[in-house]
């Protein structure tokens, strides 16, 4: 690789949403090592206590864990408050928490199951954003929120039709809200996914096991990430090198902007 990077966030304090687990915790182990103060969430309460020892002792920050739905709009609203209180200010939000949907056809789908994908993966982004903004605000904070989406939000056809959608609609959020964030100061970008090495594609490769038994779960996975034009599967620790990039003062004149951190998957 040409150059080194490293990041220094120690006395800045982040909310990261859904971080027991997969990217999110990767997100949250990024910014522990780095010194980072870190909400941990999820709507686990032996998780969010769990993730948050363990991230405590490996940080020369203060980790605290948050149990909240981030599909009910008074968790957020308590996720955030317990934040403030417990460091005072907030410097980085982080909206990775997020859910697939099962119904993998419009046509099939419930009213159901558009509110819960909607819920949680647009409105909780856009309501932790706005209470954590007049938070900024207020305090005069020129802080960072980073937004998580997928390059299925980006495409115009394929199997993911609420999950799809619901990313698109982060790809308008980010655009807008950043537009009217940043005469503040503060700076509200997007990470984009493509194929990460996570709990939820473990699964998926556990399923294509069983319907094709000649080839393994490992099998599955090492094929869908050679498939990758750079070769290889994600890794969340590439996703919190992002999210640390967006918030640092090296892309204080990013804004709006949606970092495909997808190996080249975006690009078919």
């Amino acid at each position: 690789m040409v150059g080194h990077a490293s990041y220094d966030y120690s006395g800045e304090s982040a909310i990261v949403t859904g971080s027991t687990k997969g990217i999110g915790r990767g997100i949250a182990e990024g910014l522990a090592d780095a010194g980072a103060n870190i909400v941990v969430n999820s709507r686990t309460e032996a998780d969010v206590t769990a993730v948050a020892e363990d991230l405590d002792d490996r940080s020369e920050g203060d980790v605290i864990g948050v149990t909240a739905d981030m599909g009910n709009p008074d968790d957020i609203e308590a996720l955030v408050k317990t934040a403030i209180d417990a460091f005072s200010e907030i410097d980085l939000l982080v909206n990775n928490a997020a859910v697939w949907p099962r119904e993998a056809s419009l046509v099939n789908a419930s009213l159901e199951d558009w509110d819960f994908a909607m819920d949680v993966n647009v409105r909780a982004q856009y309501y932790a954003s706005k209470l954590v903004a007049a938070h900024m605000i207020e305090e005069d904070i020129a802080g960072s929120i980073v937004n998580h989406t997928s390059q299925t939000g980006d495409r115009r056809a394929g199997r993911r039709g609420l999950y799809g959608i619901s990313k698109t609609s982060i790809n308008g959020l980010t655009w807008r809200m950043a537009h009217e964030l940043a005469e503040h100061g503060i700076r509200m970008n997007a990470i984009s996914t493509d194929l990460t090495e996570t709990y939820q594609v473990h699964y998926e490769a556990e399923m294509a096991a069983e319907d094709d038994p000649e080839r393994t779960p490992d099998d599955i996975l090492r094929e869908w990430g050679e498939a990758r034009p750079i070769g290889r599967m994600g890794q969340p620790e590439d996703l919190a090198n992002a999210v640390m990039y967006l918030a640092s003062d090296k892309a204080s004149y990013v804004v709006g902007a949606i970092l495909r951190v997808s190996g080249g998957g975006n690009l078919e």
